[in-house]
């Protein structure tokens, strides 16, 4: 019999955690596993890119308790060997557990706890709410059976700040289809659409919002323009767009900077740049700066968490410990005043995105959910 994994969500909205959980459960050859997804609200982008041989459930009942509920009911109806909770951690645990199915729980951390008492988009940064949280991350850390962290920062983050032993941790970074990634690439523009100019192109791309510091690459590009000539584009949407838009014109970088929103295809427009900038505050990995690699884009990025496993600093880009516009700023002009070091940095980050391919990654989801049921 083929042992059963259940991937968990609150549903399969277009983040990083999401594309994660869709790529590797589609990825665990159905001859060897029963597979099934089970979401508390079935909705978002990726439903399309499920496999159709993987089961698929949601909770019919919107309420909190409700899909609480219906998922325990999943568990015990299914009986799962594993259960991978991505995100809605607390939840997914207590069900499984009440469920008495004996299923192992795993969480996948794709970002470091800690740095969510510092971003603005939640409200648990202060006061009463932030002693909670972190009294309660303690104790659902705590109970789950594995954790798989993206990186060695959000392990590390995980042991320090939160108590938890590394014996229950697996550092697994995120497949990504290199393939796909390429392909889509190489899809022609429509007419108006192509990006290029004689000035050096910077390519940014996320969702609009306080984690990942748009205003300080702004300022860069704006400190980066006083000595030598470039554009910026930037690709996604977010509640910050009117902000980072009164930025510019501010700047006076109306001119220089396009704002392109949400793009299906931004691979497409990430193999025109020079460079790919990144500037979070904090990443716990960064899938777009494989992407942006495997494409042979050097990629200038703030030290993080993910970002220190991917990027090999002086050979696939350059990491800038300050997340100051001055060393934002040093860092893009270096790479886009020396085309010898952007052309070398190019060819180093096309084989250093091998490490994440899909295929190789998700072997290593395979064996470590074998070793969990054996």
């Amino acid at each position: 019999m083929r042992p059963r994994v259940c991937f968990v969500l609150p549903s399969l909205n277009g983040g990083g955690a999401e594309r994660a959980a869709v790529q590797v459960l589609n990825g665990l050859n159905d001859s060897a596993w029963h597979r099934s997804m089970f979401l508390f609200e079935r909705r978002g982008p990726y439903l399309d890119d499920l496999d159709a041989a993987i089961h698929l459930r949601s909770a019919p009942d919107a309420s909190r308790l409700g899909r609480w509920r219906a998922f325990r009911a999943y568990v015990r109806e299914t009986q799962p060997h594993v259960v991978m909770a991505f995100l809605s951690f607390g939840s997914s645990l207590t069900a499984a557990r009440a469920a008495a199915a004996g299923a192992k729980v795993v969480f996948n951390q794709q970002t470091p706890i800690s740095a969510f008492l510092s971003d603005e988009d939640y409200d648990w940064r202060h006061g009463w709410r932030r002693v909670a949280f972190t009294a309660g991350s303690r104790v659902v850390y705590g109970a789950a059976d594995l954790i798989v962290a993206t990186s060695r920062g959000v392990a590390d983050d995980l042991t320090r700040n939160f108590g938890v032993s590394p014996d229950v941790i697996r550092v697994l970074p995120n497949p990504v289809d290199l393939s796909f990634v390429r392909a889509r690439a190489a899809e022609p523009f429509a007419a108006g659409e192509q990006l290029r100019s004689q000035d050096p192109l910077i390519v940014a791309a996320g969702r609009l919002a306080d984690a990942k510091n748009y205003p300080l690459l702004i300022d860069a590009f704006a400190k980066l323009r006083e000595s030598m000539p470039a554009r910026l584009v930037i690709l996604g949407q977010g509640e910050l767009e009117d902000r980072l838009r009164k930025q510019v014109d501010d700047r006076r970088l109306r001119d220089a900077v396009v704002f392109l929103g949400f793009q299906a295809n931004p691979w497409k427009y990430i193999a025109q740049a020079d460079v790919f900038a990144l500037s979070s505050h904090y990443e716990g990995f960064g899938n777009v700066l494989i992407e942006a690699m495997a494409l042979g884009v050097p990629v200038v990025a703030t030290t993080s968490a993910g970002t220190r496993d991917i990027v090999d600093s002086e050979g696939s880009g350059l990491l800038v410990h300050s997340h100051t516009v001055d060393a934002f700023a040093s860092a893009l002009k270096r790479v886009l005043g020396d085309r010898e070091l952007r052309n070398a940095m190019g060819e180093a980050a096309l084989r250093a995105a091998e490490r994440f391919a899909a295929p190789r990654v998700i072997a290593q989801y395979d064996s470590m959910l074998h070793e969990l049921v054996a």
